[in-house]
């Protein structure tokens, strides 16, 4: 199953990406995101590879996920691989420079471990696609935020 997404935010796309690529900043729009820790360390400067567990609570439980960076090119992409014991979500999160303006393009594969698990995702769809929304909405209302609190490049 797939799912993609449009934003326009009206922010520098460095802006936008920072909310992306910053575990602290993820966690005030990633609704329910606790924690993403790194078992084997973080490579900051090319994090493709990069293994990580996020801890998420969904329905009043925590569940933790395993994760791989799939792509990464600031300030531009990341893709990460998600994996739980029912599916596997593949995500990229795709950022065009409109200058004062951003384009954000979402897209998400889900790949379910069987019959069953496919059934429960297509009835959850609509949910997943409202969190989605309401994730993304949080995404943008952020870093609108941060585009008016940064201060003006100095005149030259």
């Amino acid at each position: 199953m797939e799912i993609t997404y449009h934003q326009e935010i009206i922010a520098p796309i460095d802006i936008v990406f920072d909310f992306l690529n910053d575990d602290e900043k993820m966690k005030l729009w990633m609704e329910g995101l606790e924690t993403t820790e790194y078992p084997e360390g973080k490579n900051e400067d090319d994090p493709v590879g990069t293994i990580f567990v996020q801890t998420i609570r969904e329905a009043g439980h925590s569940q933790q996920y395993a994760g791989i960076v799939t792509e990464y090119k600031p300030p531009e992409l990341i893709g990460v691989q998600l994996q739980g014991n029912a599916f596997r979500v593949d995500v990229t999160y795709e950022l065009t420079d409109r200058g004062r303006k951003t384009d954000l393009d979402y897209t998400c594969e889900l790949v379910f471990a069987g019959l069953f698990y496919r059934i429960i995702g297509f009835l959850f769809g609509g949910l997943t696609r409202r969190i989605l929304k309401n994730q993304m909405t949080k995404l943008k209302q952020l870093a609108e935020q941060a585009a008016v609190r940064r201060s003006p490049p100095p005149e030259e």
